[in-house]
């Protein structure tokens, strides 16, 4: 009550003051009513479109499904029907798939229609020009019966191919055509008529290449000594550049023999994976050395080099000789000597340790100025860069005399982890890696027991390490999938190194030492 007599109190100028307002107003709300519809209409056609985009992906996302599921299933089947070899080596491709559209040398892994058994490799080294010309003949098995034979190269300059046949009627088969795939680093050759399956062939392939300055595959490198630049040229082919020296089946379960022959100057020698057989020399001065047949072995593990450096030696109670080869300047410093001693009583202690001889007459230590890594296991001939292999005991400190020790460890237990056993492909690399850096400890605990390597630098080195790097995001399984070439190189992280030697290590403490060596022998 008391608030409208106030009002009325007011008097007129009150009430004509809300009367202007009321004027004003409507026009005002029409305005706001016209903009609140077209907001709505944008809002209503955005919602629209938003609904079709979402509609269509949909749509084709479940056509991409379908097509994938029909894929997958096909090559179930035709994996499914693959013997038990093929199925060892998970992703390879038929040839019957070719046959089927699609075309074998698209994919990672070759075929697993054929199989080499031997290589008769002979190569001439033009070091005045860095260059090398070669020839090899490989024996095959068929597995299955196909038209094409697909092989690694890569940088090479294939002359000219020749197929024939092994069986009683001898003979050179028509090649239909031959190309090169760089994409996947393959060499094609389609034949005008079929291979049958568990006949055997042999294919023979000249070619040319560069000596690459490049560390990979055969590559060069140098010196200087009283003042003069001296070369030498040496491979490195794990782990898939064993194509850019040779044509060959460029993948670890494709094991076979090897014989080298390398013809190079007078002024040089040359080294291989097992001792010279023969060596004859040329009317204008070229040696030619003619290596003894290896054992079975992956490609990635074949090696040479031509140098002219000098070694010293040393032979072990088996009749192995170990030489070690280095430049001249360094052998007669005797910066060698440790690295020999060493060795000898490692191929002792590994022999006896896993009840399994060296499988070789002998063990080469190259000393390289330059290489990609710290050294190399090669079965036979172990290459190292110098700073892991040199060591002058009036100089070098202790740390650098362990670090040292332990690299030495490492590669000669990849003569039997890695040289005689080795993983099917390379998902499995942590198998030799973890074995090989397990025993770095073991092998250095046995030369110096007072390093305590094993019961405490594997702790604080490895295992506290290895725990820090397992928590990151980052981390992974030490069972890498590999699905490009590029991804071969990704598997070789302290991962596969250092926590497949720590679970190795867990495994052994576990069963007992006893029961851990029965097991491995």
């Amino acid at each position: 009550m008391g608030i409208e007599d106030a009002s009325m109190r007011n008097g007129r100028a009150l009430t004509d003051h809300w009367a202007d307002s009321v004027v004003v107003r409507p026009r005002t709300t029409e305005q706001h009513i016209t903009v609140n519809k077209r907001l709505v209409l944008g809002f209503a056609i955005s919602i629209l479109t938003l609904i079709i985009v979402t509609a269509i992906a949909i749509t084709l996302s479940v056509s991409f499904e379908r097509c994938a599921a029909e894929s997958s299933g096909a090559l179930a089947a035709n994996s499914s029907s693959n013997s038990k070899w093929k199925q060892s080596r998970n992703g390879n491709i038929s040839h019957r798939d070719s046959e089927d559209g699609q075309q074998p040398w698209r994919h990672l892994r070759l075929p697993a229609t054929l199989r080499p058994r031997h290589y008769d490799l002979r190569l001439s080294v033009y070091m005045e020009n860095f260059t090398f010309s070669g020839e090899v003949n490989i024996e095959f098995e068929c597995v299955h019966s196909t038209k094409l034979i697909v092989l690694h190269t890569d940088r090479l300059e294939v002359e000219k191919v020749l197929v024939y046949s092994d069986s009683k009627k001898a003979g050179n088969m028509r090649i239909q055509r031959r190309f090169h795939y760089p994409p996947k680093q393959v060499y094609v050759i389609a034949l005008h008529r079929e291979m049958k399956a568990l006949k055997t062939y042999k294919i023979n392939i000249t070619f040319h290449a560069h000596i690459e300055h490049e560390l990979l595959g055969f590559f060069r490198s140098s010196y200087v000594l009283n003042g003069e630049r001296r070369f030498l040229a040496v491979t490195q082919f794990s782990p898939t550049h064993a194509r850019k020296a040779f044509p060959c089946f460029d993948e670890p379960i494709y094991k076979a023999t090897f014989r080298v022959s390398l013809k190079h100057e007078s002024s040089y020698q040359s080294l291989s994976n097992m001792p010279v057989e023969a060596s004859t020399t040329d009317e204008d001065g070229w040696v030619t050395n003619h290596f003894s047949r290896t054992p079975r072995m992956s490609t990635y593990y074949l090696a040479w080099a031509v140098c002219n450096f000098t070694y010293r030696e040393a032979v072990t109670d088996n009749g192995v000789v170990i030489r070690l080869y280095a430049r001249p300047d360094a052998i007669q410093s005797g910066s060698g000597d440790y690295a020999l001693h060493i060795t000898k009583r490692l191929l002792q202690f590994y022999q006896d340790y896993f009840k399994v001889k060296y499988s070789l007459p002998k063990l080469d230590l190259l000393a390289v100025p330059k290489h990609p890594y710290a050294a190399m296991e090669n079965w036979g001939l172990s290459v190292f860069v110098e700073q892991k292999i040199l060591l002058d005991p009036d100089v070098s400190s202790l740390s650098y005399q362990m670090e040292l020790t332990m690299v030495v460890v490492h590669e000669i237990c990849h003569q039997w982890f890695g040289d005689l056993v080795t993983p099917v492909w390379w998902e499995d690399v942590w198998l030799k890696e973890g074995f090989a850096h397990y025993f770095e400890y073991i092998g250095t605990d046995y030369l110096f027991p007072k390093w305590n390597m094993e019961k405490q630098r594997f702790l604080t080195d490895v295992l506290h390490e290895v725990m820090l790097l397992d928590g990151l995001a980052s981390s992974h399984p030490i069972s890498q999938e590999v699905f490009e070439a590029t991804d071969i190189d990704r598997v070789f992280d302290w991962i596969a190194y250092k926590k497949g030697a720590a679970l190795i290590r867990m495994l052994a403490n576990v069963m007992g030492q006893p029961l851990f060596q029965r097991g491995l022998n």
